[in-house]
């Protein structure tokens, strides 16, 4: 039975390597896995990273850095485990 798991995250960067190692570790298609913000509000993560650090104007209105990102992954039973690890050890909480 399909399973959905998630992880949040403070910095893009860190979501986007979490999304690497499901794909290129765990063979997972890339098509299983959502990112989104994980509010209301488009974000690029709570910490400013790369260029978004240089984007930052202090203004919380104009900073892309208002919110998490979540990672989605819809696996199978048998990599359930395997995706939770891959997002833990991305820093997803």
């Amino acid at each position: 039975m399909p399973k959905q798991i998630s992880g949040e995250f403070d910095v893009r960067r860190e979501a986007e390597l979490a999304v690497e190692r499901l794909v290129q570790e765990y063979k997972i298609d890339r098509a299983a896995i959502q990112v989104v913000a994980a509010g209301d509000d488009n974000s690029a993560g709570t910490v400013p990273s790369g260029a978004d650090r240089d984007r930052e104007t202090g203004d919380p209105e104009e900073s892309a850095t208002n919110g998490r990102i979540r990672v989605s992954v819809t696996v199978d039973d048998a990599m359930a485990d395997k995706a939770q690890e891959a997002l833990r050890q991305a820093h997803g909480t």
